[in-house]
């Protein structure tokens, strides 16, 4: 599952202008310039950008204090303070979305893609599969921020059986987490 159009560009029309103000307060890449939909953008450089606002939500609240958000907006970055950042296995993709358990406390989420499904964005790449991710809620739905790191680590049988007993028993007891 991935976001509507609509919700795939209203992301990006919130999320740029935070990594901007994050990149002109700290210099993180400065060279990479403002970030804007429909700007080709270097992945590498803005999740440099990215990976410094995550490690310090309180910077939302900067952001907030600085910039006039319409309501709508603002609940949404208010939300991302919520954040999930770590390591994930990607179990399985299903029609609402992929299936990421996180690798510190065996949670599962159901996360949709923004604009490319998951299977797309991890190119087919044979699952489980480890990714380095940041959750973030999206109105109603667990999104990524799209800036992804990925892994050759390769999982044998009783790994795969593992983690598929982990969704199981998130499924069977009602515990894949839908939003945060």
């Amino acid at each position: 599952m991935v976001l509507s159009q609509e919700n795939a560009e209203l992301f990006y029309e919130i999320f740029f202008p935070l990594l901007n103000f994050v990149n002109e307060k700290f210099k993180v890449n400065p060279e990479i310039g403002e970030l804007y939909l429909g700007k080709r953008i270097d992945p590498s450089g803005a999740k440099k950008i990215a990976d410094r606002l995550w490690a310090d939500v309180g910077l939302i609240d900067e952001y907030l204090a600085e910039k006039k958000l319409s309501e709508e907006h603002k609940n949404i970055v208010i939300g991302w303070k919520k954040r999930i950042y770590g390591k994930f296995i990607v179990e399985r993709h299903l029609k609402k979305g992929t299936i990421f358990i996180c690798a510190e406390n065996e949670k599962v989420y159901l996360v949709s893609g923004i604009c490319s499904s998951w299977d797309e964005m991890l190119c087919g790449r044979p699952l489980p599969a480890v990714i380095g991710a940041v959750l973030i809620p999206f109105k109603n739905v667990i999104i990524s921020d799209g800036l992804v790191t990925t892994s050759n680590l390769a999982f044998g049988k009783n790994m795969s059986a593992e983690f598929k007993d982990i969704y199981m028993s998130a499924k069977k007891s009602g515990n894949i987490c839908t939003s945060l």
